[in-house]
């Protein structure tokens, strides 16, 4: 029955109201005599009667006993309650009598609707120039963007069903601008040339109209913005959500409220009317959310909910593409000991030294020990982190974890692992590793605190420190294992002007003879994808070859945090933007287009 034009030319006629009284005896009697036309009559009531959820409040009343039929003749605007279809239910001619059993059979598919995925009709219709969507299909055209224009990625899809013939958008695929698409069922995560990305969870009906816009008419979708994609909106029929530098995720609802929910940053989220009039703005912080109701045009604020959005379809559970070490610290608020996650470590983070502490880590980071999880992540410029951060407070505090050298590990067989006074190190000659990581502090100048790489435990074994006061230093890098093997002299280089903002660094190594390493600090590098476009922020000479990271925090009074541990072989690797396809020559094919603004009330697609 899917390609049964009579029957679709039917419903098209019903649902327009058109509809005469032989085509209501043409469609009683397939209804009555065969299974399959009324298996397909359901599919396609089903999907008007979901559009009708978008916009209009009939969705939400309750039809008991087929008591309620509507009018053919009377404009659904003047339906305005139940009490309104009541008073309608008794059929006045032989047309309406006719068509009382198909009006019931309608109700029935509304209620099914709210709940159900949309039929791969619904695209297909619009593609034909039939049906509701035809017109949403034909305002590609006013918005400027042609529906060859590529302006997302497909990053990851899980357990994916697309409608209206969309079948080859998988891993890789590109997305058109312009072009209407609903995701019947599983999640799909979409990448941007700004660095955006987002994951939409069906049921969900949405349109990508440019590289910076996401139109979302129907379903669920979280965003990690990074504060570098300047002009990135996600809109529904009622919002208007554009901040960058955010987490947040977005819920547009069929019974007309929408939801904002943030998971970091802060976002400003402005109602709009038909017209694209603002109508009310709400400012929203991490961790808060409103909803947004068209009956009365006001937000309600509550708590966010990140636990009810998928958020990342990033399936890393082992090494690969030059990936070796990963570690966000996605673990639940309080100790960081014994935590296990990640992969390229063996073992679990440990305490080496850990103070007691007050109330205001736990006001302050959200986490009560001294070497804590706290909800949420770090990020900065265009670098996103999803999961939870590691915090420190107090004054004497360490933990450490040990990475996987043993004979086989990810390291090993990498050829990175060379032998030294019977410890198996990272650091072979001639080969080069990268670490990168997040780092912030709530304060400046107070004294040490620092990202280490250690060859066993204790500072006397310190190879590389990145942070402020170590060996009495300020703000920099630095190390007791300068130029030969026991011969330890320290050496320190800074890293320009201490702030407490978050910093990205990534960190490589070159491993040279006879244990002349070099190792080149960026500091909030200007590129995430081509490293020769760095300029590096200091060069050390020493010999830096280790099979640990600790992580200190000693004397004074500020938290020291730290997020999105990586380490790798290649740049790339280490700035996470390996997986997600965009090259600068595609980059650059992506022109900028002016913020999409509602040309069409929605309510006039039905």
């Amino acid at each position: 029955m899917a390609h049964d034009e009579q029957l679709h030319e039917l419903v098209d006629a019903l649902s327009d109201r058109s509809i005469t009284d032989e085509q209501i005896a043409t469609l009683n009697q397939r209804l009555e005599s065969d299974q399959a036309s009324r298996h397909g009559f359901m599919n396609l009531m089903r999907i008007e009667a979901e559009l009708g959820a978008l916009h209009h409040p009939l969705a939400s009343w309750s039809f008991e006993d087929g008591a309620a039929f509507v009018d053919s003749t009377e404009p659904l605007s003047t339906l305005s309650s139940p009490a309104n279809l009541q008073s309608q239910a008794e059929p006045q001619s032989p047309s309406r009598r006719s068509v009382r059993f198909l009006q019931t059979m309608g109700a029935l598919a509304a209620s099914v609707a709210i709940t159900a995925a949309a039929s791969s009709w619904l695209t297909y219709e619009g593609v034909q120039g039939r049906g509701p969507l035809a017109a949403m299909l034909a305002t590609d055209s006013v918005k400027g963007t042609a529906v060859t224009d590529v302006v997302a990625r497909v990053a990851a899809t899980r357990n994916c069903r697309w409608s209206g013939g969309t079948t080859d958008l998988g891993f890789g695929a590109d997305v058109a601008g312009g072009e209407l698409l609903e995701l019947e069922t599983g999640l799909a995560e979409l990448t941007f040339p700004g660095g955006a990305r987002v994951v939409l969870e069906g049921p969900a009906a949405f349109r990508i109209s440019d590289s910076e816009t996401v139109e979302l008419y129907r379903g669920r979708v979280a965003a990690a913005v990074p504060t570098e994609a300047q002009g990135f909106s996600i809109k529904t029929p009622r919002l208007v959500i554009a901040e960058t530098g955010a987490q947040f995720g977005v819920v547009a609802g069929a019974d007309g409220s929408d939801e904002v929910h943030v998971f970091e940053g802060a976002i400003e989220a402005r109602a709009v009317d038909d017209r694209g009039r603002i109508t009310s703005v709400v400012n929203l912080a991490s961790l808060e959310a409103a909803r947004f109701r068209s009956a009365n045009h006001r937000f309600a604020r509550f708590n966010a909910d990140d636990e009810s959005f998928v958020r990342s379809l990033e399936t890393r559970n082992g090494p690969g593409e030059g990936l070796l070490a990963f570690e966000n610290f996605s673990y639940p608020a309080g100790p960081v000991a014994w935590q296990n996650g990640g992969f390229g470590w063996v073992g679990p983070w440990a305490d080496l030294e850990a103070a007691a502490t007050g109330a205001s880590l736990e006001e302050a980071a959200g986490a009560a020990p001294s070497n804590g999880v706290a909800r949420g992540s770090i990020a900065a410029a265009d670098l996103v982190a999803l999961g939870n951060r590691f915090v420190q407070s107090g004054n004497a505090n360490r933990v450490r974890r040990t990475l996987s050298t043993s004979l086989g590990g990810v390291f090993d067989a990498a050829g990175l692992i060379e032998s030294v006074d019977g410890l198996r190190l990272i650091g072979r000659n001639g080969s080069t590793i990268y670490i990168s990581f997040l780092q912030r502090v709530s304060k400046t100048n107070d004294v040490f605190y620092g990202f280490e790489l250690h060859r066993g435990d204790g500072n006397f074994n310190r190879v590389l420190c990145i942070g402020n006061g170590a060996e009495g230093n300020g703000y920099g890098v630095s190390t007791n294992f300068h130029y030969q093997r026991d011969v330890k002299e320290a050496a320190f280089e800074s890293l320009g002007e201490e702030n407490d903002a978050v910093n990205f660094v990534v960190v490589r190594i070159d491993f040279g003879d006879d244990d002349k390493d070099i190792a080149t600090v960026y500091r909030n590098p200007s590129s995430l994808t081509e490293e020769n476009s760095c300029v590096a922020t200091a060069k050390l000479s020493g010999m830096f070859a280790f099979d640990r990271v600790s992580l200190g925090n000693f004397e004074g009074s500020k938290l020291h945090e730290i997020d999105e541990v990586r380490i790798g072989t290649d740049f790339r690797a280490v700035t996470g933007r390996r997986a997600s396809g965009w090259n600068n020559n595609q980059e650059e094919s992506f022109a900028l287009r002016a913020p999409f603004v509602w040309s069409l009330p929605l309510a006039s697609l039905k």
